[in-house]
Parts: C-alpha cells; structure tokens; sequence
C-alpha cells in the first residue's frame, strides 16, 4: 500500500493537516453565501424543511388564537382588520350580471335582458329582505355575511360557510315568506378539525376530506366550537360530516389563499409579524404606564428626631415600642387633620428614612419614530399603506399618496376578487340554481338549461365599495378624458367608484324627465367650460406643483398661483339539502 501523498507549502516544510482540512472545505463550499454557514449571522440558522401543510399542521390553531387576541386587545390590529374589511367589502357588493350569451345560444340583446332581470330579483334576496332569510341565522343581511367572512379570513387566513337549505322538515319546500330556501351560515374555522383529534392522513387533513388528486369534497364540523362552555360542551366533542357538494349543488364553502403547493387551510396574514405586533403592543403599554408614574406627585413626611433618643423621650423603652406609638399617634392626628393634595399621594416615613428616586427620561424621545417604523411593518403585512392603517395623513402630500393608493388597491382588488370567486360565487350559483328551478326568469325557447352550462348562467362581476377621490375636480376631469379616448366605459369608471352604470343612467333619465315636466332645464352647467376658465387663471409651472398646491392649499392670495414657500409634499344538525325538483 503506497503512502498518502504530502504537500509542500513554500517554505519546504508539508501544510500542517489544520490548513488542509480548511483547504478541503473551502473548495467543497457553496457558491451561495445564502448556503453557508461562516458567517455569523448563519452559522446557528438552520430551519428545517416543512411543506405547505406540514408547516402549520399542529401550530395553526395557536396562532390564529394569538391573531385573535391581538384583535381584540390591540388597537392596531382591529384598525388593520376593519381596514380590509372597509377596502374589500364596504356598505356590500353590487351584483353585475354577465351570462355568457355565446355559449348559451342567446343575442347579446337577450343576455342583456336576463341580466337585467336576475340583479332585481337578487337585489331584493340580498339587500332589501328585511327577514334577512339569506342569512341562515336571520341576523343580517348579504354584506354583513360577507363582511364576517372576509374577517375570518384576515385574521384566520380561511372563511367557511354552509349553504344552507331552509325549508319545512321532509317536503323540501321553503320556509321563507321570499320564496327561497338558499342561505347562508358562516362558519367559524375554529370548528373545522379531525373527530375525536384524530391523526392527519392521506385523505383526512385537518379536517378536511381528500379524493386522490387532493381535492377537498367533503369537511368535518364540530356541533359547537371547541371554546364553548356549559352547554355546549357535548356538542364540541361531535362532529357532522358536510360534503362540499350536493349532486352539483354547492353546499360548502371554503375561501383561501394558497401560498404553496400541498396547503389545505389558510395562513392567516399577520402571521409574520405576531412576534413584532406582541411586542410593539407591550412597549406601548410600558411607555404609557411609565409617563403616568412619572406624572404622578408624591410627597413624604420625615421627622428629624434619632430612634434611640425618640424611645427614651417617649419613655417607651424600646424603639419598636417608640415606632408602635408614634404610628397611632400619627394616625389619630392625621384623622382629625387630614392632608389633602388633589391628584398627589402623601406617604409617612419612619425617623430617619429618605426616598431617593430615579429620573428615567420618559418619555422616550426615539419612541414615536420606532414606534412608526413598527406600525409600517405591521400594515405592509396586513396589504395597507402606514396611513390607511393609523388614519395619519399629516406627513402626506398628494403624489406620495396616490401612488401609495393605487399600489394598494390592487393588492385589495387582488384580495376582493379571490374572496368573490372562492366564497361568493358558490353561494350564487346555488342561489341562481333555485331561480331558475322556480322560473322566474323569462328565457329564449333556444337557451340551454342551467344543468347543461352553469359556468355560462353564474359568470358575474361584483361591484364592490369605491376608491373616492383625492382630487375630485381633476379626477373626474380624467375619467371624462379616458371614456372620449375609449381607453375605458363607463361600466368601469362606474365601477371604481363602486356605482353601477345602468342604475346611474336610469336615475338620470328619470331625473331629466322629472325636471322637464316642472318646465325646467335638465341639463346641468357646462363643467368644460368651468375647469377652461379656472386653469386659464393659473400660472404656467408643473403640473405636479399645481396639484400639490390645490390639494394642500399652498395658493398665493394675489395670484392664485402655488405659493413660492411651504411644503410641496350555530351548529351544523344536519348536511343534507333537499334535491331541488325539476319541474317539466
């Protein structure tokens, strides 16, 4: 067996085995500092490798606990959620209607004419009830609904909802003075486990049922939620099984975003900034408890007099006895005598004592700006800008402001559109499934029937809460520009203020004919020629500085030009739902 090899450094003498071995290693080192671990800030860091659903399979259930807590108890989160909540659902969602008419035989004309006659009939189901019987629980009405569910779905990362049929027990007729038997009960994902706590599997993931593609067709729900006290405490330890669908009828609803492959439930948003949020919330609260105490006025009452000399002067014999008398007999004078210092604390010491009190600054001088860089961690995790979370606008001027604007509104846009396709449109589709099982629509003889193509009767858009307007004069100003371009309709101009353009136009046209029949004009003052006037007035300079100086109200009194100084920036019993019976 030949020797191993030996390496000569320069000097001569062989490379000590210490460098070789580093030799050795460095060769064998990634290219990526990301990989390796000489650095510091590496060298203890190894996370370990979860999949989408491993990652929160036994933890997600304490962290949407804390996400709630903090809701509740914090400020800030609450500000957050309602926030999205305002941005996504507002007063409710408009419901534009869009069957497809190529696909289902129909003109244009026709499809217009159904559309028209579906948004009434689900106008009054949704929003002019005053049962509330699209509620399941009779307490609100379709925005309440969705406003609850995009909740959960902020603060848990999921909404569930049961599409319920609401009818008389074994006749399948509704039980509604409406007519309709569809509603719907959300659900609180808290109930959403395994029986009994039982083991993940292949096809039964925290509590969701699986084929063998990983489809959700069916979830376990707990009678009551597992907090639930008294009375309740039988129904938590039962679970209903619900199938997602009922011979094609939608029957559950489950509203996510999936981040990764594999997931079965959603993470909540916040869930990255927990930690910060706990601690940013705990740092509030010491800073304010430590400027009350060192607001607060204490005063202390001393007596010169030595212990020793003050027993034998009492004759009390020992200085415990001298303490025990001077303490009643302080008592009984200041009874009699009482010193009184609104908002002050007055304290007696004993012979001798002193205070000595230390003088924290406070408070903290850096406190506001950490506690504003916190807060823009915070609302850039839950998709808002600083001030949309805070209401803060004083350090905003308006090109800051509309550009933070429209980078969020397609994040909530985002958001909106997944909640409207994963939670509302299942629920529509049923409800339109009853609508025309009970012909109340007027069809072409040519239509295909909903069983034949449900995708092409339930396509709809939904209108949801306006943008408003920063600069209202000029905005509008665009929008007229973008319709006489034809880069946009005003379907979509409407829209974006959350208005429907059909209804706006039927408004007008009964407000024209209304003013022509009092012998008055209809037609409103030329705003061209208005805005002409006004920007003829104004100085020639940029365009940005003339914005600035309208919106922020940085104007020369003599000119009216921008001014040369100042800033220019319920339990689940049963899942079964009746087969709607299909009428020859």
């Amino acid at each position: 067996m030949s020797a191993a090899p030996v390496i000569y450094a320069a000097d001569g003498n062989p490379v000590p085995e210490k460098l070789r071995v580093a030799a050795r290693a460095r060769l064998m080192a990634s290219a990526y500092q990301a990989e390796r671990s000489d650095h510091p800030s590496l060298a203890n860091w190894r996370p370990g490798t979860y999949s989408g659903q491993s990652a929160l399979a036994y933890g997600r259930e304490n962290v949407a606990a804390r996400i709630h807590d903090l809701a509740r108890n914090d400020g800030w989160a609450s500000a957050a959620v309602s926030r999205v909540v305002d941005e996504t659902i507002g007063s409710g969602w408009t419901l534009n209607a869009q069957v497809n008419a190529r696909t289902l035989g129909i003109t244009q004309d026709e499809a217009d004419e159904i559309n028209d006659q579906i948004e009434a009939l689900h106008e009054d189901y949704a929003t002019n009830d005053p049962g509330f019987w699209c509620d399941a629980e009779r307490q609100t009405n379709q925005a309440g609904l969705l406003g609850l569910g995009m909740r959960h779905d902020f603060l848990d990362g999921e909404a569930f909802a049961h599409i319920v049929w609401r009818g008389e027990e074994g006749s399948g007729m509704p039980l509604a003075p409406t007519g309709y038997g569809t509603c719907l009960q959300v659900i609180d994902p808290a109930r959403i486990s395994n029986p009994n706590g039982r083991m993940d599997t292949e096809t039964l993931q925290q509590g969701v049922e699986l084929d063998k593609w990983g489809a959700a067709i069916g979830y376990h729900v707990r009678r009551a939620h597992p907090g639930d006290r008294m009375m309740q405490a039988a129904n938590a330890w039962t679970w209903d099984y619900v199938p997602r669908d009922i011979d094609g009828r939608p029957n559950f609803v489950h509203a996510f975003s999936k981040t990764r492959a594999g997931e079965r439930r959603g993470i909540p948003k916040l869930i990255s900034v927990v930690r910060k949020h706990k601690q940013v919330s705990d740092i509030d609260d010491i800073e304010m408890q430590a400027i009350a105490v060192n607001s607060a006025l204490a005063a202390f009452v001393t007596s010169p007099m030595d212990l020793e000399e003050l027993a034998e002067s009492m004759g009390a014999g020992t200085v415990t006895d001298a303490m025990r008398q001077m303490s009643e007999g302080q008592e009984a004078y200041y009874k009699a005598l009482p010193l009184s210092i609104r908002n002050a604390q007055v304290n007696f010491l004993h012979p001798g004592e002193a205070i000595t009190l230390s003088k924290p600054e406070h408070p903290n001088a850096n406190f506001e700006p950490f506690f504003r860089q916190s807060l823009r961690n915070i609302a850039s995790a839950a998709g808002l800008t600083y001030e949309m979370l805070t209401m803060d606008w004083s350090n905003v001027n308006y090109s800051s402001a509309r550009a933070a604007l429209l980078v969020i509104y397609k994040s909530l846009n985002a958001v909106r559109d997944r909640f409207a396709a994963q939670f509302m449109a299942p629920w529509y589709g049923a409800w339109l499934e009853e609508v025309f099982d009970r012909r109340l629509i007027r069809l072409p003889a040519r239509a295909v029937s909903f069983e034949a193509n449900r995708a092409g009767w339930c396509a709809a858009e939904w209108i949801g809460t306006g943008r408003g307007w920063i600069d209202p004069l000029r905005e509008a100003q665009a929008s007229g520009l973008r319709l006489s371009t034809g880069q946009s309709s005003r379907k979509d101009e409407a829209a974006e203020q959350g208005r429907d353009w059909k209804k706006t136009a039927l408004q007008t046209a009964r407000e024209k004919k209304f003013y022509t029949s009092l012998g008055l004009d209809p037609n409103p003052s030329n705003l061209e020629t208005r805005t002409q006037s006004i920007a003829t007035t104004r100085d020639e300079g940029s365009p940005d500085q003339e914005i600035e100086a309208d919106v922020n109200g940085d104007t020369d009194e003599e000119t009216g030009g921008p001014a040369q100084g100042g800033n220019q920036t319920g339990g689940l019993r049963s899942s079964h739902v009746p087969r709607i019976r299909r009428r020859a």
